[in-house]
């Protein structure tokens, strides 16, 4: 019998009781009083949990990219510590970096949540329990862009990255992760992982056309209590 790992985090966000589980055997799960269930596998699959629904999947992929060269920076690519920033405005563009979440697409979970899921990610990026530093792009006085990132172990991995949609497609995305990677390399770290949706085309083409590689995916539902 498999039993479900409650998740303390979640369950005291969502005020619920929240497990996972990694599917890789057939053995029985023990459902036992969870109302919400993140289900995990490395293929495709469709489960039955008696009393619960599926309501939503995405393939999460981990992104790698070996970090060798400095880039050349643009100088409005500064610590967010710098700037007179306004919260709503990170807040903003942090629920367009989510738009692909499955905290936004699950139906169940209400639109107020996913953003204040969010709102919790950018305040602890802020004050550095979720991230190392937080850059941003500038224009004139507004903030076109921002990344955060921490370093785990050998390695680091990046939190939220967003453009502001009238600044994308000029660059600023690319000076934000190439802001990120410098900093990495004065630092002695050289790999740089960026967690997305495969679902997310857009990102993901971003990715691998500044030469990073899928380094890990995982399918993840969402299993609901009836």
């Amino acid at each position: 019998m498999t039993k479900i790992n409650r998740l303390e985090w979640d369950s005291d966000f969502f005020n619920l009781e929240v497990g996972e589980i990694v599917i890789n055997s057939s053995n029985k799960i023990e459902l036992g009083d969870f109302d919400l269930v993140y289900v995990k596998s490395t293929e495709k699959t469709t489960i039955e949990l008696n009393g619960f629904e599926k309501t939503h999947s995405e393939t999460k992929v981990v992104y790698f990219k070996n970090l060798v060269n400095l880039n050349p920076i643009d100088s409005q690519v500064i610590e967010l510590s710098e700037t007179n920033y306004s919260i709503k405005e990170l807040n903003q563009l942090a629920f367009e970096s989510g738009n692909h979440s499955r905290f936004k697409l699950d139906n169940r979970i209400e639109n107020r949540k996913f953003e204040e899921l969010y709102e919790l990610w950018v305040k602890n990026s802020i004050n550095k329990s979720f991230a190392d530093e937080v850059f941003v792009n500038l224009h004139e006085t507004i903030i076109a862009g921002f990344v955060s990132y921490k370093v785990v172990d050998d390695y680091a991995t990046i939190g939220l990255i967003a453009v502001s949609k009238e600044f994308q497609g000029i660059g600023i995305g690319k000076q934000l992760l190439c802001k990120v990677e410098n900093e990495l390399i004065k630092k002695g770290i050289y790999e740089l992982r960026i967690p997305t949706q495969e679902e997310n085309y857009q990102a993901c083409g971003f990715y691998e056309k500044l030469g990073y590689k899928k380094f890990e995916t995982t399918n993840i539902s969402h299993y609901w209590r009836k």
